[in-house]
């Protein structure tokens, strides 16, 4: 038996038969010695189910799946039953349509070393990397998954930052044993698990980042997120109206207010599951967040918004929802 810690990778399915066999492959193919594959199918009516017996038969100690049972008809649901299933000290994520790069895990597991070096294995702990993004035929779209999105993940530890952004991509990350034990209950609220982990990682945990991308992120059309760049590309703008009010006016169809209706959910979920042992600023971090909705003065709405800096990545998006929440009122009296 490998005296090196198992990686548990857990591996949430549905009619993901077209790229499966890829994405198993490399995770089989790791430069890490100690890897087992956990896989649960949500109700498949492709040929996924098949192609993990298969696997399961040809590494019978390396992989098991879990009874269905029944659907969840979300991927954050069957995550939260793998989350609950997993018995390894170290747990990964894996989307059915990827590909890894043969050092992701022992990257990951090296920067997860030196985060137990300086804060003990009773700390949740995150480890998260970069993205290639790439095509159906694993071309490469953008070389950098971040730099593609505006993320820096050196704020990954900054509630105000996470809250907003989605800092964290599930299927690069690893985390440890204390972050799982505190992760898999989640709230319906949550987005997704990776959203989730990384607020978690925001109030009580600490993080690391490999730079370098560990995953080829395919983008296919069916993608249950993807980059979420073809909404945006999608939503032609009149050219005749005022440039002032294009830039400012939140674009519902671009899904931007319905993301900060989420985050508002999400932070007032996560005050009523952790409130208690919450740290006082983080907790006044999560209060200020939901007065920039729920106050009744939009000169306070905004100035808290500003304060805190609960910034996206551009300054569009931030003049939007800044105009958004002036307006709350006047929309409020103008929908009643």
């Amino acid at each position: 038996m490998s005296r090196v810690p198992a990686v548990e990778v857990l591996l949430a399915t549905y009619n993901g038969a077209r790229f499966l066999r890829e994405q198993l492959d490399s995770v089989f193919a790791q430069d890490y010695e100690n890897v087992r594959v956990l896989a649960r199918d949500d109700g498949s009516s492709d040929q996924t189910n098949e192609i993990l017996a298969q696997y399961a038969r040809r590494f019978p100690e390396r992989m098991r799946i879990m009874p269905t049972g029944f659907m969840t008809g979300s991927a954050k649901k069957n995550f939260g039953f793998l989350m609950q299933a997993s018995t390894a000290d170290y747990i990964c994520f894996c989307d059915q349509d990827d590909v890894w790069l043969p050092d992701k895990l022992s990257a990951a597991k090296h920067a997860m070393d030196q985060l137990e070096s300086r804060w003990s294995t009773n700390t949740p702990l995150l480890v998260f990397s970069d993205l290639r993004v790439v095509d159906d035929q694993l071309q490469t779209l953008h070389p950098s998954f971040w730099s593609h999105m505006g993320i820096d993940p050196g704020q990954v530890g900054r509630l105000a930052t996470v809250l907003v952004q989605s800092v964290v991509t599930g299927c690069t990350a690893m985390v440890n044993r204390k972050l799982i034990e505190l992760a898999c209950h989640m709230p319906e609220e949550a987005f997704m698990h990776d959203r989730w982990i990384a607020l978690l990682i925001a109030c009580f945990g600490r993080a690391g980042f490999v730079r370098s991308p560990t995953v080829l992120y395919r983008q296919h059309g069916e993608n249950v997120l993807g980059t979420g760049r073809k909404v945006a590309a999608n939503s032609a703008e009149n050219p005749a109206r005022p440039l002032l009010e294009r830039i400012l006016k939140p674009h519902v169809s671009t899904g931007l207010l319905a993301y900060w209706e989420m985050s508002q959910r999400e932070a007032k979920a996560l005050l009523a599951v952790h409130g208690p042992e919450l740290p006082p600023q983080k907790a006044n971090i999560l209060l200020a967040f939901l007065r920039c909705q729920t106050s009744k003065s939009g000169w306070l709405r905004v100035v808290t918004f500003l304060r805190y800096r609960f910034f996206y990545p551009d300054m569009r998006t931030n003049l939007a929802i800044a105009a958004y929440l002036w307006r709350r009122n006047v929309l409020n009296a103008s929908q009643g």
